[in-house]
């Protein structure tokens, strides 16, 4: 059973999901917090040497793998995060990435620092169905 009370009859004049607007504004700026958080913790890998950083993203393009990218720079004394995608291209030590996005990043070859090819997990592994 629904009860309406017409508007000249409420004891105070209610605004609605105004007055939830405060709580909600805090609680999505503890989750980007708690996001950014998650962002910074990028793990330090090993920096690889040039020819074998090389070997890896020619091998990702030849088979059109996905590849993780660590580059050689630091913001508030961290590394950014790493760079997925998929190799596009190269000329003469510049590596061009296709992002998830659809975006194509450009990287000079001397500018990163790790390179790792992702392993292709099985879909059914992930605990997901049809």
């Amino acid at each position: 059973m629904e009860q309406i009370v017409p508007r000249e009859k409420w004891l105070y004049n209610d605004r609605g999901m105004m007055k939830w607007m405060g709580w909600l504004l805090s609680d999505h700026s503890a989750f980007m917090e708690g996001e950014k958080v998650k962002e910074k913790l990028t793990p330090v890998k090993p920096e690889m040497e040039v020819g074998i950083i090389s070997e890896k993203l020619k091998d990702a393009w030849e088979n059109s793998k996905p590849v993780t990218v660590q580059i050689n720079v630091m913001e508030n004394d961290e590394y950014v995060p790493e760079i997925e995608g998929v190799v596009v291209g190269f000329n003469s030590g510049q590596i061009y990435l296709q992002l998830d996005s659809g975006e194509t990043r450009l990287l000079h070859l001397e500018e990163i620092r790790y390179a790792e090819i992702q392993k292709n997990g099985k879909w059914w592994t992930d605990g997901y169905t049809i």
